[in-house]
């Protein structure tokens, strides 16, 4: 940021904040709201899956509906990040904890069975939010949960296919059962009037007339990245005592990137830092290479799992890739530029 005293970050500008209003969603809260009613006369839901590219609003609305469901029930409700949390036990632990069912302890055999039974046995049922779900290290967990009493599990992903693809013989079918809620990327007007929302929520002055328009047609239907470019203009305005022009949006449009980037790496468990950090060490390297240095680190991974944690790091713009097949290399973002 330019010079100038340094500027808090507006609330309703932070990247994942749930808003209190969702304009363009209101379609995707319906069927999930009608998904989640069971649960208001204490009958099982269904299991519940809602797919999209990123920056469509799935977490957002996935947070949003389950809050709503919170404040008139008493329903338990847990969130957990698989793409941080990955491990059956660890993803159960991490519910529990999140629902306000436990506190954290050391790992002990047959963890996951005892935290399985903790679920079923809550006063509440409970509906667990499984964000980036096609990152669970377990293919049958998702299984698990469908038949485990009084858990109704919502499956975040980006893609429905590949995530029901990746599941046990059994689970596709049962995940049919329950509705699967498809989110597309926002249009260009769609996204002002996101931007829009979250300016009057936050009653943030000096925006002039041009500059969200401009914002949304940057973001491309991101609406993490419409976001973010805003507060980074915003706060850049308030550093240097202007008003939020279209003219500044260009400045900041990398950093606004880079604070999606460092986000993104935030919620990364080990095998992806450690990928990201040897591409970084090198600047550019071939896949072949790059398989040899993390097969040392970690010998019982497979091909698929560092082409799916690749693919990962490359989604979230973390790093680049570039030519496909025996030519693949992957670059650091620096080097990229």
């Amino acid at each position: 940021m330019a010079g100038g005293v340094s500027t808090s970050v507006p609330r309703v500008l932070e990247l994942d904040r749930v808003p209190e209003r969702m304009p363009h969603r209101d379609a995707a809260l319906g069927q999930l709201a009608n998904a989640l009613d069971p649960l208001r006369s204490d009958r099982p839901a269904y299991p519940i899956c809602i797919s999209g590219p990123t920056g469509a609003g799935k977490t957002a609305v996935s947070r949003f509906a389950v809050r709503e469901l919170r404040r008139e029930t008493a329903v338990n409700t847990a969130h957990v990040d698989c793409l941080r949390t990955r491990s059956r036990a660890a993803i159960l632990e991490e519910a529990l904890v999140d629902a306000g069912l436990k506190t954290r302890s050391s790992p002990k055999a047959d963890a996951a069975s005892s935290y399985l039974a903790q679920m079923e046995d809550a006063d509440s049922p409970i509906v667990l939010t499984l964000d980036e779900a096609e990152h669970i290290e377990d293919e049958h967990l998702p299984h698990v949960l469908f038949e485990a009493d009084g858990v109704t599990p919502l499956f975040v992903v980006h893609e429905y296919e590949r995530f029901a693809a990746r599941l046990d013989a059994a689970t596709p079918s049962r995940l049919r059962t329950g509705p699967h809620i498809e989110l597309s990327r926002y249009s260009q007007s769609e996204l002002v009037d996101i931007l829009q929302a979250r300016v009057d929520a936050g009653d943030l002055s000096g925006i002039t007339d041009g500059t969200l328009e401009l914002i949304a047609d940057t973001a491309a239907g991101n609406a993490r990245e419409a976001i973010s470019i805003l507060r980074e203009a915003y706060l850049e305005g308030k550093s240097r005592d202007e008003r939020v022009t279209p003219a500044l949006i260009a400045d900041v449009r990398e950093p606004a990137m880079e604070s999606i980037r460092r986000y993104n790496v935030e919620r990364l468990d080990t095998p992806h830092r450690l990928l990201k950090h040897m591409i970084d060490d090198a600047g550019e390297i071939r896949a072949g290479e790059l398989a040899d240095l993390f097969e040392v680190e970690y010998p019982d991974a497979h091909g698929r799992d560092r082409r799916r944690y690749l693919n990962v790091l490359v989604r979230y713009g973390c790093i680049r890739k570039k030519g496909s097949g025996r030519g693949t290399r992957y670059l650091s973002i620096d080097a990229a530029e």
